[in-house]
């Protein structure tokens, strides 16, 4: 299974750049930068990112119908695959509805979502594209193709996003906060539709993102992260975690343990049927190492 690291865009991206070379140091697989309308855009830290770290994938996590022009991403995308062909990635989304009403947005619907994947690929595969898609206006719009075009996923939540992901994209991108339960849900929903596709599993991927505390006591891991799972709305709680209370049960949604009990916990994310980890440390720069070392030990095993 590969395991990654993950960036919320709220800390200042020198930090998060510090982080990224000790995940390459350790010998990670890739790196995941999340954009959120008012913050740090993706970008930008993912441009970087690809420059100065040659060993590890770069994705970007969030860009949506309301933030970016299906052509915009696109030229955006074929910029990175340019500096990094074969090792860029990108999470699509509808945003997030109280974010995304400060700019006069709206999240859009499952149609949005599936427009969006596709003008977005369209533009990417040099298609000339007109017509009106995720509520965006193309008229003969046309992007230089890349040779090795960046893998599209779709970040899912509820059943039918779920079944789109397996239905348009090149994977999906599951919440972080999310049980062991709610993730082999998913996976088996996906792959049915997979199945029902004609679709090879191993052309999917499935990506969960995850908090992670990796701490000298787990106590100490869930105290660190029982703020940061606080921010779930009880309805989103209710899909992603259900039975579950941030305030106890901080263990059953994200990683938060001990560095020897890291790859117990990394098997219980293999086990559910997970490809990836995308992991969002709860960790100073220089507390960072000793949790991708075992990081990097629970990946070899």
């Amino acid at each position: 299974m590969r395991i990654s690291v993950s960036f919320s865009g709220f800390a200042p991206i020198n930090t998060s750049l510090q982080v990224a070379e000790q995940a390459e140091q350790a010998g990670l697989d890739g790196l995941w930068y999340c954009e959120h309308v008012g913050f740090r855009d993706a970008i930008v830290p993912a441009a970087v990112m690809i420059n100065k770290f040659p060993g590890l994938d770069v994705g970007v996590v969030g860009p949506a119908p309301v933030s970016r022009h299906p052509a915009v991403l696109a030229m955006e995308l074929a910029g990175l695959s340019e500096l990094g062909p074969g090792r860029v990635r990108a999470q699509l989304g509808l945003g997030d509805a109280r974010l995304v009403s400060r700019i006069g947005g709206e999240t859009g619907s499952l149609a949005h979502v599936r427009e969006y994947v596709g003008a977005t690929r369209g533009a990417l595969a040099g298609e000339a594209l007109t017509g009106t898609f995720a509520r965006h206006v193309f008229d003969g719009y046309q992007t230089m193709p890349q040779a090795v075009p960046p893998a599209l996923d779709v970040m899912a939540i509820r059943p039918r996003m779920l079944e789109l992901s397996a239905e348009i994209a090149d994977g999906v991108s599951l919440s972080t906060g999310a049980s062991m339960e709610y993730l082999a849900a998913s996976v088996e929903r996906v792959e049915r539709v997979l199945t029902a596709n004609g679709r090879a599993r191993e052309s999917f991927r499935v990506t969960a993102q995850a908090f992670g505390a990796i701490t000298s006591t787990a106590a100490e891991a869930a105290d660190r992260l029982r703020p940061t799972l606080g921010i779930f709305s009880p309805q989103v709680l209710d899909i992603i975690a259900p039975g579950c209370d941030p305030a106890t049960d901080v263990a059953r949604m994200a990683v938060a343990c001990t560095p020897d009990d890291v790859a117990a916990r990394i098997s219980e994310y293999r086990q559910a049927g997970v490809d990836e980890i995308a992991i969002d440390l709860a960790a100073a720069p220089d507390e960072a190492p000793t949790a991708l070392a075992a990081l990097a030990a629970a990946r070899a095993g």
